[in-house]
């Protein structure tokens, strides 16, 4: 017995799914959104370092109260130590408070127009007769369409018979919000090296004077172990209180082949819509989801739910990133497989030839494309990299 009905269901109430809530709302489609917990923002998974650039361009203030700390730079560290700085004179980024960045989302949302059910799983889908239905914990909603905003979990995007993200490249993280730290606030620090994070790289974001978010993600290691050396080597001397453990999974594999279905729209983490260079997707997943809002309330209005239709959002949204997915991707490959002691060449390239200026006056942090060809088409850069093909064997044999 169907217990609802409305245009458009989006499952899960991340910042994907309230984005496109909120703009297919904005266009008059009927809206539900569908939260499995019984708190929006909970639980976190995220580091919450988010471009002032992109929050603009998903349609999100930068000046609420969401907002913890403003950096201007980033301080990157080699295996070794090396370093070099990338900043901008005005801040570039924003550390914000999860938990009320995403209320803020919701009320966008249902200011909008639409309507969000918290405590709401939806345990399985199935189509019938050109409508798509969704059993919840409460009952049975109708639909004319779905966008599938459940985050890594995947669960319905393998029932629809898409093919969902590899667990093989999803890896571990672990991070804590402490107080007591010794930092410089307006700048965020990077660390890469296979003893401090296999695959990845370990993070320090400031949120005020004295605290900071302290994390990383890693392949084949408990991030637990590194996570402990790490603020032990980095923090050495600091009387440090432990406020804040989050989890989660960092999707590093780029976007899954196909994004659409029947009835069907899949956006943000579920669909891979994530930097595979840094794991961030709050920005890239929201540019997607407003493209998902738009394209399935056009759907709604034009009464074609069908995937020759919904096609349009993959088109769109593959349009605005495939150059960004790319670039960024094979950077996440090829540095997966350099060495520590290649790493530390190309920071001292980088360094010795002024290279961090020029990333600083063009540098993008969400769409990375320009930095990522500057830096590596450096004659300095280049020349190293070319000099360590053993390095990439792995990475050319794919």
């Amino acid at each position: 017995m169907v217990k609802d009905v409305t245009d458009i269901a989006v499952v899960g109430a991340g910042p994907a799914g309230l984005i496109a809530a909120r703009d297919a709302a904005e266009e008059g489609a009927a809206v539900t959104v569908f939260e499995e917990h019984e708190e929006i923002g909970v639980p976190c998974h995220c580091a919450g370092l988010l471009s002032l650039k992109g929050l603009t361009e998903i349609n999100v203030p930068s000046d609420e109260s969401f907002v913890q700390n403003k950096v201007k730079g980033a301080h990157f560290f080699s295996p070794s130590k090396l370093s070099f700085t990338v900043e901008k004179d005005e801040p570039v980024a924003c550390v914000v408070n999860r938990v009320n960045f995403d209320r803020f989302l919701a009320k966008q949302a249902t200011q909008a127009g639409a309507n969000l059910k918290l405590n709401s799983k939806v345990k399985n889908i199935k189509r019938l007769n050109g409508k798509i239905f969704l059993t919840c914990n409460f009952g049975t909603v109708k639909a004319d369409i779905i966008v599938d905003a459940e985050g890594v979990a995947s669960h319905l995007i393998k029932g629809i018979g898409l093919q969902p993200l590899p667990t093989r490249r999803l890896l571990p993280a672990l991070q804590y919000d402490l107080k007591g730290v010794n930092l410089d606030v307006d700048y965020v620090e990077i660390h890469v090296g296979r003893e401090v994070a296999p695959h990845f790289f370990a993070w320090v974001i400031p949120l005020d004077e004295n605290s900071a978010r302290v994390g990383l993600a890693c392949e084949g290691d408990s991030p637990h172990e590194k996570l402990e050396r790490f603020i032990e080597k980095r923090f050495k001397g600091d009387n440090l209180t432990h406020i804040y453990t989050r989890s989660g999974l960092v999707i590093t594999c780029g976007p899954v082949p196909r994004s659409f279905d029947d009835n069907f729209i899949a956006v943000g983490d579920v669909a891979g819509q994530v930097k595979p260079t840094t794991g961030g997707g709050v920005i890239w997943g929201g540019v997607c989801a407003m493209i998902a809002g738009r394209v399935a309330a056009e759907a709604v209005e034009a009464r074609d739910p069908a995937q020759s239709f919904l096609r349009n959002y993959e088109i769109l949204w593959r349009k605005r990133l495939d150059k960004e997915v790319k670039l960024t991707l094979l950077a996440r490959k090829i540095a997966d497989r350099l060495s520590d002691k290649t790493v530390d060449k190309i920071f001292e390239a980088i360094a010795r030839s002024n290279l961090q200026e020029e990333v600083s006056l063009e540098g993008d942090i969400d769409f990375q494309a320009g930095a990522i060809l500057k830096v590596a088409g450096k004659k300095e850069v280049l020349k190293i990299l070319l000099s360590s093909a053993s390095d990439l064997v792995g990475y050319w044999k794919q």
